[in-house]
């Protein structure tokens, strides 16, 4: 992308046109595991320090619902997710990793690991660090901000689709 059109552009959609780049490098990789773009939500569950549920991963990860409740269901279909009834809210279900998803996750960590090694080459350690820092004190101010709600689903492109 031009430098130009990169500042003329609204922020969030270059960043758009970042992370389109960035999950169809990361979906390539990991295509063969049949867990579609789903390996965010593994990750979440993998490293929630408390019982993990649906409505943590829709506020975790800026998902509607109904779209959660399809991801989570391909999930349970697929293996990689249990869905264990909570004993203390009988409304409500604990997410768990099976042992499919457990042995996937560090193929996945590894995937992340390079795709992000290969999108900030050339880039300084100290770069690095002050855009993560960046990243994170834009996203603070954001959420400051009156917005409406905004859901991203990045789908598989098909050959009639794709631009």
């Amino acid at each position: 992308m031009k430098k130009d059109l990169c500042t003329s552009l609204p922020f969030g959609r270059t960043l758009a046109i970042i992370a389109k780049s960035y999950f169809g490098a990361l979906t390539k990789r990991l295509e063969h595991l049949e867990i579609e773009r789903y390996y965010s939500i593994l990750i979440v569950i993998e490293q929630s320090e408390t019982d993990c549920t649906q409505q943590t991963l829709c506020k975790t990860l800026k998902m509607d619902k109904v779209s959660m409740v399809r991801v989570i269901d391909y999930l349970v279909n697929k293996e990689f997710v249990s869905k264990v009834l909570n004993p203390h809210d009988r409304r409500e279900y604990l997410l768990e990793l099976t042992q499919k998803a457990l042995s996937v996750l560090p193929e996945i960590h590894a995937s992340i690991y390079e795709v992000n090694r290969a999108a900030l080459n050339g880039i300084s350690e100290e770069h690095q660090n002050e855009f993560y820092s960046t990243i994170s004190a834009i996203q603070e101010n954001l959420e400051s901000l009156p917005s409406q709600k905004i859901y991203i689903n990045y789908k598989k492109a098909t050959k009639k689709h794709e631009a």
